[in-house]
């Protein structure tokens, strides 16, 4: 699968970065976020409904549409890919995992060094339209409780952080913050939102301090994630891929594998990282 002088190589890094897109989910039944859902929502265009615009026009909608896809996540366990990666910690290695996908599975597998570049569906945040924030009489303030904006002049004094995190993605009406009564949306990026400069900085610098990148079930499509796995290239980490469908990148790194994660992660890791 890999000849000795890579086998070598990888052996000696230290700090691995292993990168999963949509494909890695996919294993546990999870649809990508442009997949289309079954039942009502089949003929919905999630290009169209997981957008800001479509929030704000009817959120209700939007709530719900993302209700129907956290059901799916929710059901879905780990697979046996995702728990080889967690596994990797114990190989005395410095594993980060950036992710483009939403469903926690990572974290559930045991990964502790998680960064979610699109966000994770099961947690919420505010809906920050500032067009209406702006134009209340009175300016706008950071609540305290959902760092959003809030257009009343004060929140309510006795909210807290806590309360927000119990609310969940759950069928009914769309909630709001219990400090400024903004409405909740998903902690997603929706299409036409930029990722949060945060997590793509962690994701970079992450990177750009690897000794090896493991690059998983990702389309390299959509950019600017796009551009870690060359990135790590360009800078002489070793990089391999794992897809069954292989992208361009699969014709300059050091190691193509055109085959799916759950069924090739745990045996290509034992081999290259056995476990102490």
């Amino acid at each position: 699968m890999l000849d000795s002088a890579l086998l070598a190589d990888l052996r000696a890094a230290r700090r691995v970065v292993v990168f999963t897109g949509a494909g890695m989910s996919a294993e546990s039944g999870i649809p990508t976020f442009r997949d289309r859902l079954t039942g009502l929502w089949a003929r919905v265009d999630p290009m169209e409904i997981a957008t800001p615009r479509a929030f704000r026009a009817d959120p209700q909608r939007v709530w719900d549409w993302h209700v129907h896809l956290a059901e799916a996540v929710r059901a879905a366990r780990p697979n046996a890919g995702h728990e080889a990666i967690a596994v990797l910690e114990r190989a005395r290695l410095e594993v980060t995992v950036v992710t483009q996908n939403i469903d926690n599975l990572h974290q559930r597998a045991g990964s502790a060094k998680v960064i979610e570049l699109h966000g994770n569906l099961l947690r919420l945040k505010s809906f920050v339209d500032e067009e209406a924030a702006f134009a209340a009489a009175a300016p706008p303030v950071i609540c305290p409780v959902c760092a959003g904006y809030a257009v009343w002049e004060r929140c309510d004094p006795w909210a807290e952080r806590a309360d927000l995190r119990v609310i969940e993605l759950r069928a009914g009406r769309v909630p709001r913050c219990p400090g400024c009564g903004a409405l909740l949306r998903p902690d997603v990026v929706w299409f036409g939102e930029p990722l949060a400069v945060e997590m793509l900085e962690a994701a970079w610098n992450a990177v750009e301090e690897c000794d090896a990148l493991i690059s998983v079930g990702a389309s390299l499509e959509v950019e600017p994630a796009a551009s870690l796995p060359w990135r790590a290239l360009h800078r002489g980490a070793r990089v391999i891929e794992v897809n069954p469908a292989p992208t361009a990148l699969a014709a300059h790194c050091h190691a193509s594998i055109g085959a799916p994660a759950a069924g090739t992660l745990p045996e290509l890791f034992a081999t290259i990282w056995p476990p102490l």
